[in-house]
């Protein structure tokens, strides 16, 4: 689910970015059953971050999914990043699924990513993901496909 830009360590990242993303579900275990693999689910989201450090940006992100080509959910996705390195960084995102039915998630993630001069910057996310406050947690993990664009 979505990502941040890094950065050039020597340099003062730009303090705001824009991002659009394209993900879907690799493998997925419901609450009490077992493994299944892709779910054919399609996610696109966009949103904003701003860098609150150096290293550190918070995002928030939102967009539709859609499983097997029909509508399936709307969601939001708030999320703290950190860029430890100009081509890797961490996430901790937390997808809250707003329709047809509310929903939690946790979803830490890693990522790659390499940003060009023209202040683009394509990424590649892995992330786990865990539906919290519902007893046993639906599992799962998303693969996401980002560009973002800093100002």
């Amino acid at each position: 689910m979505l990502a941040a830009p890094p950065y050039s360590l020597a340099a003062d990242p730009p303090p705001n970015f824009v991002a659009a993303f394209v993900g879907t579900t690799a493998a997925f275990q419901p609450a009490g059953g077992s493994w299944e693999g892709t779910q054919s689910d399609l996610i696109l989201t966009a949103g904003l971050g701003r860098y609150v450090t150096k290293t550190v940006a918070l995002e928030l992100d939102l967009g539709p999914t859609w499983l097997r080509g029909d509508y399936a959910s709307f969601s939001i996705v708030p999320g703290v990043v950190w860029a430890f390195s100009p081509h890797a960084y961490l996430a901790a995102r937390f997808p809250i699924t707003l329709d047809p039915d509310s929903a939690a998630y946790a979803a830490p993630g890693i990522g790659l990513s390499h940003t060009f001069a023209n202040g683009l910057t394509p990424t590649l996310e892995l992330n786990f993901f865990a539906r919290v406050g519902h007893g046993r947690p639906d599992l799962g993990v998303t693969v996401t496909a980002g560009l973002l664009y800093s100002f």
